[in-house]
């Protein structure tokens, strides 16, 4: 029964020969990335795990790499992803040789080279970033909806539904906190949720500000784009993590710079706000972590020592690990300290300075495109949907301090990271009409 991964690998195939590989982005790799648990795969020997996603997303990158490469315009964060994932395969390699460092670069292939290469080429396409991001937040909105029953009753229901086709595979505890479960969805823990949910809150602010012009169905007079973001500020609450909770008020804050009527003015009293709650929360995270587990007086804030301690115990190891570090497999163990909940850490200490300063220009250039993007920006549509694209990348980063990037985070950056390096206006105060790719059968041969 493993083998209905297939599935995936089949209907991509047939989107892009019957649709373009556009549709194919649309009607199966975001169905099976968002609604699909990640954990469950075909294992079969000498061959990484299969799952829904990464057999979805690589006849789409297969037809990107044959049908766009001429639309390809090199840039200096092209460069940094590719030393980026070398740099991960060479630390595998070292550290547990060339089996686990295929499997390793497999995965990454899926979940970063292909998102980054469907951000940079296909989202700014006509028509394709309103129709993406309608997309992205209406099975957002579903995977909220049916969150509800677990967050109320303990049972997830993504989960429950695959089970029964991977026996022996089982997926993650539950975790409760203050009487509530906290809600996992198909995203493996509720941190990871939580983020993943804060990606479609930017997508749907952004919609909500579309659509505020346009005749728009309403329920009980509140206007459905109203309704979606709501919902999907629900999941990011029902996640009960403090980090999404902290990265969708930081992400929020930053976007509304692009719905503001006078942005400049925004941009100052954006600016002050978060210089003064940044220091103010600086501070006050100092006084909170102060001591050891064993003086905290809940487990909200034995959760917060345990992670400022996590730098301190693991600085060695990251010393020790040196320029590739320690590879992702098996590096050493603080004990009692398994759980490395810092992305920024964890790059460290699996993949040494080299990864830890390439991912630290990721980030930097994807936020240098988005901020020159809003200088040059003019139609106020195109505006606050630069912001809210640096709010979801803003509010994850933020995030990711307080837990590892996994599952679905790790597509959602390179995703939002390459769509950064092709912004462009738009020519109309609309975002545009939905619409097909061009090229229709471009990719038809491929798969022929």
């Amino acid at each position: 029964m493993p083998a209905i991964v297939f599935a995936a690998l089949i209907a991509s195939i047939y989107q892009i020969k019957r649709r373009g590989v556009s549709e194919a982005v649309l009607r199966v790799y975001l169905p099976a990335l968002l609604l699909i648990p990640g954990i469950y795969s075909l294992r079969l020997s000498h061959l990484p795990p299969l799952n829904f996603s990464s057999l979805a997303i690589y006849p789409i990158g297969i037809a990107l790499l044959f049908g766009h490469m001429r639309e390809w315009k090199l840039t200096r964060t092209d460069l940094w992803v590719m030393v980026f994932m070398a740099g991960a395969f060479y630390s595998n390699l070292v550290a547990t040789g060339m089996n686990d460092a295929i499997f390793f670069m497999f995965d990454m292939v899926a979940s970063a080279l292909f998102p980054y290469m469907i951000g940079k080429l296909l989202l700014e396409q006509p028509g394709m970033r309103e129709r993406f991001a309608r997309r992205f937040v209406g099975l957002m909105f579903i995977a909220a909806v049916l969150s509800l029953w677990e967050f109320r009753m303990g049972t997830n229901i993504f989960t429950t539904a695959f089970a029964s086709f991977f026996p022996g595979q089982q997926p993650w505890l539950m975790q409760v906190r203050g009487g509530w479960v906290r809600v996992a969805a198909s995203y493996q823990s509720a941190e990871l949720c939580g983020i993943v949910f804060l990606g479609a809150l930017m997508f749907g602010r952004w919609l909500v500000f579309v659509d505020k012009d346009r005749p728009e169905k309403r329920y009980f007079r509140v206007r459905r784009s109203v309704i979606i973001f709501l919902a999907l500020a629900l999941g990011v609450f029902m996640s009960e993590s403090r980090g999404p909770w902290l990265g969708g008020i930081l992400g929020l804050v930053i976007a509304q710079v692009g719905a503001s009527k006078n942005v400049r003015r925004a941009v100052t009293i954006v600016g002050l706000l978060l210089a003064i709650g940044g220091t103010a929360g600086y501070f006050y995270a100092q006084r909170y972590t102060a001591g050891s587990i064993y003086d905290a007086d809940n487990l909200e804030q034995e959760s917060a020592i345990y992670r400022r301690q996590l730098l301190e115990n693991y600085k060695p190891i990251v010393e020790q690990g040196g320029f590739f570090g320690w590879g992702a497999v098996n590096f050493p163990k603080v004990p009692g300290q398994n759980s490395v909940d810092n992305e920024f850490l964890l790059v460290q200490i699996t993949q040494g300075q080299l990864g830890f300063w390439l991912y630290v220009l990721l980030c930097g250039e994807a936020a240098f495109s988005i901020l020159r993007a809003t200088q040059r920006g003019t139609n106020p549509v195109d505006l606050c949907f630069y912001t809210c694209l640096g709010g979801l990348l803003g509010g994850e980063l933020l995030t990711l301090t307080t837990v590892y990037m996994g599952g679905q985070t790790y597509m959602l950056f390179f995703l939002a990271v390459g769509w950064s390096q092709s912004l462009r206006e738009t020519q109309t105060a609309t975002a545009t009409a939905p619409q097909l790719a061009p090229g229709r059968f471009a990719f038809q041969k491929v798969f022929a």
